[in-house]
């Protein structure tokens, strides 16, 4: 759903029915997707700290890239 932009063709579609999941399913995995994304677009505008315990998974490929982006963007 994430790779296609929310459109999925009809076989992909009928596959993951055929799998035994239904239209209702599929409105799930859209809701998880929505929540996801809205709490990470509100976590990286209003920088909330991670909690303690999840500080060992952090990822830090966001800070690394926005770092290159800046310093390209500095040389123009």
């Amino acid at each position: 759903m994430v790779n296609k932009r929310g459109l999925p063709d009809e076989n992909e579609v009928q596959a993951f029915l055929n799998l035994g999941y239904t239209e209702g399913n599929i409105l799930d995995v859209i809701l998880a997707i929505s929540v996801k994304t809205i709490s990470n677009y509100t976590n990286h505008v209003f920088k909330t700290e991670l909690d303690t315990v999840f500080k060992a998974r952090e990822w830090s490929g966001y800070k690394v890239s926005r770092s290159i982006f800046n310093f390209f963007r500095s040389l123009v």
